[in-house]
């Protein structure tokens, strides 16, 4: 059998081609596209990769889709099921959910979440497959603690100044100068807003030993806890587990705040790409 899994954020899809036989070891290749959420991806974008990627695996079809992406909510679902199944025969099973449900495969029971350009949290039963998630209403109203938040920070500080002297020499060495017109040209007049301001948010990463840089990092994930994760109402005895590049790469501030609200933390993981496809392996 012929699964194809693909795990889509905003600004990156990694797809996995797995081949499951009873005769054979089970066979997985990789492939990485543009992000395809459908707030900001046109249906025909949706279509035009999914032939890309069956082109770089040199095939014409598979016998099932499986795809979990950002913004795949309610009739977005639809939409994106519809755009992936008008390249597939009728035969193939298409099926299509939000990001947080894929995650929450990956990494099983307890609360999952997603800090990569944007964020969200849910509590996760495995036994029901039961998925309950906390509102993460988008880079402008929410997404506490995402490379959208970070990125969004990071540049209205360097913008107006408000950066240490040392931090913004440090900024400039990564990024160049940046002027104001080219920052309101990419944020209110680009296509993909959020990603450009998560461009900025590997900084916070990078340079942590940096005072500012720590404490912007400390307010967006205590932001993140205090608007997201608390609302699902955690008990000391919930494993609090994470998926995306910004909770990597904070793994430590995570922590801390954590042991602030008393939470055992699980496991990170940077793309939950292989614990879907363990999933996947079982449920076909």
């Amino acid at each position: 059998m012929r699964i194809l899994i693909a795990d889509s954020g905003s600004t990156k899809t990694s797809w996995m081609l797995v081949e499951v036989s009873q005769d054979a070891p089970t066979v997985q290749r990789a492939y990485h596209t543009m992000g395809l959420n459908p707030l900001f991806t046109k249906p025909k974008q949706i279509s035009g990769t999914l032939s890309e990627v069956l082109s770089a695996f040199g095939i014409d079809t598979v016998d099932a889709l499986y795809f979990y992406g950002a913004g795949c909510r309610d009739q977005r679902c639809s939409i994106v099921r519809k755009s992936l199944a008008s390249v597939l025969p009728s035969s193939a099973v298409v099926k299509v959910a939000s990001d947080i449900e894929g995650a929450c495969r990956a990494m099983g029971d307890g609360i999952c979440c997603i800090m990569g350009t944007g964020s969200v949290a849910a509590f996760f039963e495995a036994e029901t497959d039961t998925v309950c998630n906390f509102l993460s209403l988008g880079y402008i109203l929410g997404d506490e603690g995402s490379g959208a938040y970070f990125g969004r920070q990071v540049l209205s500080d360097y913008l107006k100044s408000e950066m240490p002297r040392k931090v913004r020499k440090v900024f400039e060495e990564d990024f160049g100068e940046i002027s104001h017109q080219e920052a309101i040209a990419h944020v209110y007049q680009g296509q993909f807003p959020n990603r450009y301001l998560a461009s900025f948010a590997p900084f916070i990463g990078r340079h942590l030993s940096l005072g500012y840089c720590h404490k912007v990092a400390l307010q967006g994930i205590r932001a993140f806890f205090k608007r997201n994760v608390m609302h699902l109402h955690p008990k000391p005895t919930d494993r609090i587990s994470f998926v995306g590049s910004v909770a990597f790469h904070l793994q430590d501030v995570i922590r801390e705040v954590a042991s602030c609200y008393r939470l055992q933390v699980g496991t990170f993981l940077q793309n939950p790409i292989d614990g879907l496809v363990e999933y996947h392996k079982i449920n076909h």
